[in-house]
Parts: C-alpha cells; sequence; structure tokens
C-alpha cells in the first residue's frame, strides 16, 4: 500500500488509527473534556501512521537521507511518453528521514537530469527564505547517482495525510464536458469553498511575488489539501532550476515580470476549473459552457475576478490588485482560522498536564515492585514504599460493591494531580485484605514519593 504523490491517494491507506478510550460501560464515568476529541486525534495518529508507515524498500540512501519510501508508482511513471511529465522530465517522490535532524522529508528525484546546482545556489538561497502557510518549504536540491543514473533531487517538507487538489476536485473528470452541463452544476463546489482557495492561493503567489520570484507551476497536481481544506503551493522552483531563468541578468528584467503575469493567468484558469469541477472547462472550445455554469452558479463577483486574472490589460497585473475584489470575505476567512486556533487550543489544554501525569507516572512503577528489594528486609508494611504500594492500590485498583473492577479515569487523574501538587486532603489507604488501614495527606504520600525515588539513585551500601 503506497500513497500517491507524497500525499494520500483517493482512499485512505488502512492504517489502524483508533487509540481513544472505548464508549463508557455501566461501571465508568464519562470523560467528555478531559482529553482531545476523538476526531482531531484520529486526524493526528493517522498523520502519525503515515510518517511512520515503513515498507520494505530496496532503494538507497542518498545524500544525508535514508530509509527512502517511494509514494508513488514509480514504473507507471517512468513509463510515460516523455511529453506526459509535467516538468518534461520523469519524476517520483520518496519520503526519507535526514540522518543530519532525524526529520522526515519529501524527495523528488528528476531521472536523468543533469543539473549544474552550483550555477543555482542563489537561487535556491531564495527560495529556501519562503516560509509561508500556504507553500510547501524548499530545503535542499542536490546532484546523486546513487539511483544508477544522474538524477536530480529536490528537498521538500513532508506533508502526512496530504493529497492533490486534482485528486480532491478532478478525480471523476469527464472528458464529454460540453454535453455535461447539468452534472456539472449539481458537482460544482459552494462559492464559500472557492474564496476560500481563491484566498489561500493569492496569499501564497503573493509571497512569492514579492521575493521577487514566480511559481511558474500553477497545476491541480502540484497544490496539496491538508487538514480543513488548507492548500499548499507544492513544487515551488523547480522549474527555475530545470528550465533556467534569466532574472539575475540585469539585461532582461522583463523575464520576472512576465512569469507573474503568467502566474496569474494561471491562476484564473485554475480557478475556472475549480468552479466548474473539470479540468478541461479551460478549453478553447468549452470556454462558452463554462460561462454558462459560471453565471448560472456563482455570484456577479466571481465573474468579475476571473475577467480581471484572464482578460489582456496593456499595464502589468499584481496580485495584490484582488484584494479589494475578495472585500469582506477576507475577514470571514480570518474569523474561521481564528475559530480553528481556538479549538485546537482549548484540545491541548485538555492535554496541557499529561507529560507531568506521564512523568509521575513513571517514577511510580520506578519505585514499586523493583525484584532488588523482594529479600531486602526492609521491605514492610512499614515503609515508605509500603504506602506508596497501597496508593497505587487506592488509584489503579478500585472494586465496586461486588468486587468488580472500577475503571474511574476522572478518579486517577484527580489522585495523580492532588499527589503532584501535595494536596492536604487526607485519604484512607486500605491493604488488599483489609487487614491494614492507613490514614494519611497527599502531601504525605508526596513526601515518601519524592524520598524513594531519590533512593533508586543512592549507591548500594556496602
Amino acid at each position: 500500500q503506497q500513497q500517491q504523490h507524497y500525499y494520500l491517494p483517493s482512499t485512505r491507506i488502512d492504517i489502524p488509527t483508533r487509540a481513544y478510550i472505548p464508549a463508557p460501560t455501566h461501571l465508568e464515568k464519562p470523560t467528555t473534556g478531559l482529553s482531545q476529541g476523538n476526531e482531531l486525534c484520529e486526524e493526528l495518529l493517522y498523520q502519525q501512521s503515515v510518517t511512520s508507515l515503513f515498507l520494505e524498500s530496496k532503494l538507497p540512501d542518498v545524500d544525508k537521507y535514508y530509509a527512502l519510501q517511494p509514494l508513488e508508482a514509480e514504473s507507471a511513471i517512468m513509463e510515460q511518453p516523455s511529453g506526459m511529465h509535467t516538468f518534461n522530465f520523469p519524476s517520483v517522490c520518496y519520503r526519507a528521514y535526514s540522518s543530519k535532524d532525524g526529520c522526515v522529508y519529501a524527495l523528488r528525484r528528476f531521472k536523468n537530469c543533469q543539473i549544474n546546482t552550483s550555477e543555482h545556489k542563489k537561487l535556491t538561497e531564495r527560495w529556501r527564505t519562503i516560509a509561508h502557510p500556504n507553500i510547501t518549504t524548499f530545503h535542499d536540491c542536490f546532484i546523486t547517482k546513487q539511483f544508477g543514473d544522474v538524477s536530480f533531487v529536490v528537498v521538500y517538507e513532508f506533508c502526512p495525510g496530504a493529497r492533490t487538489l486534482k485528486q480532491v476536485h478532478f478525480q471523476k473528470d469527464r472528458p464529454q464536458y460540453a454535453n455535461t452541463l447539468m452534472n456539472t452544476q449539481s458537482q460544482t463546489i459552494e462559492e464559500s469553498l472557492l474564496w476560500n482557495y481563491i484566498i489561500q492561493l493569492t496569499a501564497a503567489i503573493r509571497a512569492i511575488h514579492a521575493s521577487k520570484l514566480s511559481c511558474r507551476m500553477i497545476n491541480p497536481s502540484k497544490i496539496l489539501v491538508t487538514g480543513r481544506n488548507r492548500l499548499r503551493l507544492n513544487c515551488v522552483g523547480v522549474m527555475d532550476l530545470l528550465m533556467g531563468t534569466p532574472m539575475e541578468d540585469p539585461a532582461k528584467p522583463s523575464f520576472l515580470l512576465q512569469q507573474q503575469q503568467q502566474d496569474i493567468v494561471e491562476l484564473g484558469k485554475l480557478i475556472v476549473c475549480l468552479a466548474c469541477s473539470s479540468m478541461t472547462a479551460i478549453l478553447q472550445n468549452n470556454l462558452p459552457k463554462s460561462s454558462e455554469v459560471i453565471s448560472s452558479t456563482y455570484s456577479g463577483d466571481v465573474r468579475m475576478l476571473l475577467q480581471h486574472l484572464l482578460n489582456k490589460s496593456a499595464a502589468p497585473k499584481k496580485i495584490n490588485d484582488l484584494m479589494p475584489m475578495i472585500g469582506a470575505r477576507f475577514y470571514t476567512h480570518i474569523e474561521e482560522l481564528r475559530s480553528q486556533n481556538d479549538i485546537a487550543e482549548t484540545e491541548l489544554k485538555k492535554e496541557l498536564e499529561n507529560g507531568r501525569l506521564f512523568r509521575l507516572l513513571c517514577k511510580l512503577n520506578a519505585i514499586l515492585d523493583r525484584p532488588e528489594h523482594y529479600l531486602d528486609p526492609g521491605w514492610c508494611e512499614t515503609t515508605e514504599r509500603y504506602i506508596i504500594k497501597l496508593f497505587r492500590n487506592y488509584i489503579f485498583h478500585k472494586v465496586d460493591e461486588v468486587a468488580a473492577p472500577w475503571i474511574d479515569l476522572p478518579h486517577i487523574l484527580q489522585c495523580l494531580n492532588k499527589l503532584d501538587t501535595g494536596s492536604l486532603e487526607q485519604i484512607m489507604l486500605t491493604s488488599p485484605h483489609e487487614q491494614s488501614v492507613i490514614i494519611c495527606s497527599y502531601k504525605d504520600v508526596k513526601n515518601n514519593f519524592d524520598k524513594c525515588f531519590a533512593e533508586i539513585f543512592m549507591p548500594a551500601s556496602l
């Protein structure tokens, strides 16, 4: 099972991801509000599973990257005719770990592509400085012969669980577009989502243009969709590295402007395809039908924006010119982002104390049932360790009136928190056979707890 385009195929990989608490039984108390929501937890665990998924592979290590995993069907891509390749070179993507920082990256390899990377050093540095939430970060590029040929490799951030815009919206695209007007209208995306995409794409293009660079690749197959409809421009800088760019030549200052103008036109074409839910909508013979679909489905603001993007103009267009057309929708977009941020902060607060409680549990298990104490005459029902053992039973081994196990997560969390703070609240600790009863405070247990843990690191007495 493999991903597609180092994001996900149209159907998710079958990885077990559910790791939350099962539904409460009649002996359990509900735990709502004590941990992350199942939806967010499942999504994060899924991303982690995708990141750590390992399949047997005979791929070599390249440069400082190892454990390469193919994320595309390599054989199918390499066998395509040369004219079918997006970058004019056959390319395939891998997931790999870096021996330098241990992080996961996406490596896009271009087969039989000889590039003099030293000539593009300044260009790569400029792309590396662009950090934007709607752009996959460019990290590195190098030449390698580890694949048995001369391959050019570009390194980007890895976006686990992502799919391409093409997979999300054009997977069921039909070639007979001109005869599917009614079906197309029923499958068009909501205008609010379309504006959401427009805002994110224009923000990414604006950041690139502000750095005096151009995208040169606004293609649905090279735009990632992650999370809640978050877009990322992918494969940025590749066209500059593969095709070259004379923008550093003072004698040709118009090349960059020409490429940036083309970015704006390509953005308009992409919006038309999204609005009509078909990649063939921008073809010349389909434009009348496309215009009819857009006019009957979307507001006049969408039509005005597309006219600005696609119509020829004597004066150069700027991406910032779209801001008045977006208008108050930008406020809606910001409000949605703030709401998502509030949800994330709320979920984070639920998990905030988990690290502290985990350390407590580690110490608790490090103290109790150590094999070197089995024959220790000091281990008896009057030592500090025995109090901690009874406290462990008080937390985890509670039973009901018929001696059935009582699993009470709120009780466990409450006791651990009181232990950590050294509460003066009194509790009654009882031995399993109820022959010993100790009344003490959480502070007393904490003092014994700290003392016993410190003794672990003391040298053994001679």
